[in-house]
């Protein structure tokens, strides 16, 4: 067995990226020691019954992370609380403080509160010249399927099994064809294809097609059409490498051509396209 993935490996590499001159590595690998910070956190969380994080669905990247072992990394939160139900900033402060006692978490500025939900900015004592984070609870709409339970089998990085509350499959993936639709990012169409393709997620036609007439009656498109996956995909070729390789590693990123057929094949199995 491989020896676990630590903030100080991560350092090592972070040190000979800077040494090379590779800006990208040194980017990607303080994104790194920010998602084992997130990830050991999470787990402290988990281990509270009365945590807030019981309270929240996870989602986006460090869902991917922790769940899935995406090989793109995170350096943020992201849940949601169903609409309008907001959780205290400062109880969130202060559990995420004694949660990341271990690397000096603590606030970073006052925490934003938006229509959409609650962001909070944090900063932790980083080996990478770096150290900041944020996790943000949405309050945007509520959820469409019941919230399931996720496990995050991190023993790689030396952290002990967990399980949170998460988003359904369905509506995640429901939630990353909403994100396409609307905005030009590339971390989109690699994150569709890793729930679509590389998740072994059995995923319900008819389940799939209520989240997404769901996540798609709120936007200006008010309902999913074939293809409108594909509005920002000319943009997105456009800076796919040069923005991945910031949070995957360029060796196992998958080409972008390659990413859309997948999508694409995906879809009309599921019958969305």
């Amino acid at each position: 067995m491989a020896d676990p993935r630590t903030r100080r490996t991560i350092a090592d590499d972070y040190q000979a990226a800077r040494a090379a001159g590779d800006a990208a590595g040194m980017r990607r690998f303080q994104n790194e020691e920010a998602c084992l910070v997130l990830l050991s956190v999470l787990g402290r969380l988990a281990a509270d019954p009365v945590s807030f994080i019981h309270e929240v669905a996870l989602k986006g990247g460090i869902l991917m992370a922790g769940e899935l072992q995406s090989p793109r990394v995170s350096a943020d939160i992201d849940a949601t609380s169903g609409l309008q139900r907001r959780i205290e900033p400062g109880r969130i402060v202060e559990e995420l403080r004694r949660a990341g006692r271990e690397f000096n978490l603590r606030q970073d500025g006052e925490a934003d509160r938006t229509p959409g939900g609650t962001i909070v900015h944090v900063r932790f004592d980083s080996l990478t010249d770096a150290g900041s984070a944020k996790l943000e609870v949405s309050v945007r709409e509520d959820l469409v399927f019941a919230v399931r339970d996720a496990l995050f089998d991190v023993t790689e990085l030396g952290i002990v099994p967990f399980t949170v509350p998460a988003l359904a499959e369905v509506e995640l993936v429901a939630e990353k064809l909403r994100a396409l639709a609307q905005r030009a990012q590339p971390r989109d169409v690699f994150d569709l294809r890793l729930y679509l393709v590389d998740s072994g997620w059995h995923l319900d036609p008819a389940d799939l097609r209520t989240a997404v007439d769901a996540k798609f009656s709120i936007t200006r498109h008010q309902r999913w059409r074939a293809g409108l996956w594909r509005a920002n995909l000319d943009e997105i070729e456009r800076t796919y490498e040069s923005t991945m390789i910031s949070w995957v590693d360029p060796a196992v990123l998958p080409p972008f051509d390659e990413v859309v057929r997948d999508v694409a094949r995906r879809l009309l199995e599921v019958r969305l396209d």
